[in-house]
């Protein structure tokens, strides 16, 4: 569609005014600028400032929705398939260049709501599904509620999206020792039943990436 074609190539512009002046600087006025489509067109699209920021977020998930979703549905541990999708989400900030370097420097409040926002549609999507699931089973009791979950999940991703990896594999490492243990999923008791063992199982991890 016509109309389809116009929003993304509003959200091409979008990312390069982000690029170029950051996440926070990012408004309205430059977007028409760089997109030649009326404030109003905007305004009418998506609603404001956030709402456009939003959609842009969305926008570049596109293919990680597309991978995580797959993943989510294949077979293998919930645990294993589950810091798939986390560890997907955290290189796809790390192969955007400006998301980098908005993880990299932190996020104002207003900002982050952007993201939390984003973070709950995008990686929530598959991630509560996931958890949904692992909890109608019986086998698994979350923590903290799915949502504080869910803001915890975004903080920890975006921590570990601001570092810079040589392998991506470290970031996988990085998602096992720091993220995993946290939501004690059914398959992390399956190494010896007990917190203890799951404990020994996170030192033999942390000595592996200290090698």
């Amino acid at each position: 569609m016509v109309g389809d074609a116009a929003k993304a190539a509003v959200l091409d512009a979008t990312a390069m005014v982000v690029t170029r002046v950051g996440f926070h600087d990012t408004t309205i006025d430059h977007v028409v600028r760089e997109s030649g489509v009326s404030r109003a067109t905007l305004y009418r699209w998506f609603g404001n400032r956030e709402g456009l920021l939003l959609a842009l977020l969305q926008h570049l998930a596109g293919p990680y929705l597309e991978r995580s979703g797959q993943i989510a549905v294949g077979l293998g541990p919930i645990e294993d398939r589950l810091e798939q999708v986390i560890a997907g989400g955290i290189e796809s900030i790390c192969n955007t260049p400006w998301i980098h370097k908005v993880a990299k420097d932190g996020l104002l409040h207003d900002d982050f709501s952007i993201f939390l926002t984003a973070h709950k549609s995008i990686t929530g999507a598959v991630v509560g599904r996931m958890l949904e699931g692992a909890m109608a089973s019986g086998a698994w009791t979350p923590p903290d509620d799915l949502d504080r979950l869910t803001e915890w999940l975004l903080h920890q991703m975006l921590v570990l999206g601001g570092e810079d990896y040589d392998d991506p594999l470290e970031i996988r490492r990085r998602v096992a020792i720091y993220v995993m243990p946290v939501l004690n999923l059914p398959g992390a008791a399956r190494g010896g039943g007990d917190i203890a063992a799951r404990l020994e199982s996170i030192e033999r991890k942390i000595d592996g990436l200290a090698s």
